[in-house]
């Protein structure tokens, strides 16, 4: 992430051209920094959805992802780096709404957000893949359960 913030930096400032946030006008850059946040926001609140469906979940597989001191305490982790980030970006988003008080935007608020939307797209690729792994592991319990009782899933969907 801070390869390529840092690389799309020097190749704008070596050859001038490629600023993708710098381009448009004041007014343009607010309503990206401004849609930005608000599309985080709602990130956050399906993350607090999946979180709240990961602590629920139930079934063995789910209890050992749970209860497994190193695995858990992993799983753990990156729930809460990918809700921490989420806050970040968001407020990184609005603060760049301040410091961006001119059409030239000398202080660089908007390298700010390009690095937090770098941020937001390596912290969705984690989201998706916490999100599958509790999808998959709940499927599989209840799969698990399903034969137990004798029954299939086509079964239970007739």
């Amino acid at each position: 992430m801070i390869v390529l913030g840092g690389g799309h930096l020097a190749w704008v400032r070596w050859t001038g051209s490629g600023d993708l946030l710098g381009a448009p006008g004041r007014e343009q850059r607010l309503s990206v920094y401004t849609t930005t946040a608000t599309v985080v926001a709602i990130t956050g609140g399906f993350i607090t959805a999946a979180i709240g469906q990961y602590a629920t979940a139930k079934g063995r597989r789910m209890r050992d992802l749970r209860t497994s001191r190193e695995l858990g305490h992993q799983f753990r982790k990156n729930w809460v780096s990918v809700l921490s980030a989420t806050l970040l970006i968001a407020g990184v988003c609005l603060l760049a709404t301040v410091l961006d008080t001119s059409e030239a935007d000398p202080g660089g608020a908007r390298w700010l957000v390009e690095a937090a939307m770098l941020l937001g797209v390596a912290r969705s690729y984690r989201l998706l893949r916490l999100f599958n792994d509790v999808i998959l592991a709940s499927d599989r319990d209840l799969a698990d359960a399903s034969r137990r009782q004798g029954r299939t899933m086509d079964d239970q969907i007739s």
